[in-house]
């Protein structure tokens, strides 16, 4: 069974994968890829079985590249949610901080350490890259100036040292990653759904009759986002995760409902709720 997420090695998504790989079976290889397009292309195409891409954090938000790439599911569905701890650690090729200007990390792992960096190392420079993984690769490869925000096991994975511990700025930080595959779970009695949507027009009451579907039966929503629509300015697209299954009978009527109201809409899967755990901070 082969799993993809992004790499390279060592990155907090392949942290997630080895979570979620530990519980679905013996047999796993988990296959590195360059982007969240290449994980979920990979799944339609069969070939991996599943991929896991981070979706939001409870410190900067929506991982706003992978929910685009959501859209594009056609084969394949949203079939599992794992949650992670975030501990950042600084890292670099000596440890010794005060060596440091400049600080490769993903664009997310910036935004939930910025703060800290401000108040401690304001002389820092941050350099966005793809993902916490290639910020060790290239820290390690340009020197003690340059340093890498990242998990602490991919310190010893890349050869780095760690010059100082929970660089976050909020110790309550974790990641929820979605598990795309190609099979739709069956209701388990404790699910989630994902769907994504768009209006005919921008008008008043547009948003609350969508939400109104949803409070009317007692459904009770999870996350909202919206989106650029990409084709004209103002117009959004918008993400829901409701509790329920899509097979459940009120669920049915308040997507029926829903249907009736917009342009498009795209259940992007169906799936058992992922257990939160522990946040560092507690």
């Amino acid at each position: 069974m082969k799993i993809g997420y992004l790499g390279p090695p060592g990155s907090y998504s392949h942290e997630a994968a080895c979570q979620y790989s530990a519980n679905v079976a013996k047999d796993v290889q988990l296959i590195a890829l360059p982007t969240f397009s290449a994980i979920i292309e990979g799944v339609e195409r069969g070939v991996i079985a599943n991929g896991i891409i981070p979706i939001e954090n409870s410190t900067h938000g929506a991982v706003a590249v992978a929910m685009d790439s959501l859209v594009n599911l056609n084969n394949s569905t949203v079939c599992g949610e794992v949650v992670l701890n975030i501990e950042h650690y600084l890292l670099s090729a000596n440890g010794v901080d005060n060596e440091i200007k400049y600080v490769f990390s993903h664009e997310q792992a910036l935004g939930q350490c910025r703060e800290f960096f401000l108040n401690r190392y304001p002389h820092i420079e941050f350099i966005q890259c793809g993902s916490t993984s290639q910020a060790c690769e290239l820290a390690k490869k340009n020197g003690s100036t340059y340093g890498a925000i990242a998990g602490k096991p991919a310190a010893k994975l890349y050869g780095l040292k760690v010059a100082a511990e929970n660089v976050q700025d909020n110790d309550y930080n974790q990641t929820r990653f979605l598990i795309i595959g190609s099979t739709p779970p069956a209701p388990t009695g404790q699910d989630k759904t994902s769907i994504v949507f768009a209006f005919h027009d921008d008008c008043p009451g547009s948003l609350f009759g969508v939400m109104k579907a949803f409070a009317t039966r007692d459904i009770n929503l999870t996350r909202i986002e919206s989106r650029p629509a990409k084709h004209t300015m103002g117009k959004y697209i918008f993400y829901i995760d409701f509790n329920g299954h899509a097979k459940e009978e009120a669920c049915q009527a308040a997507l029926q409902n829903i249907a009736g109201q917009v342009s498009w809409l795209k259940i992007l899967g169906s799936y058992p709720s992922g257990p939160i755990s522990k946040p560092t901070g507690q």
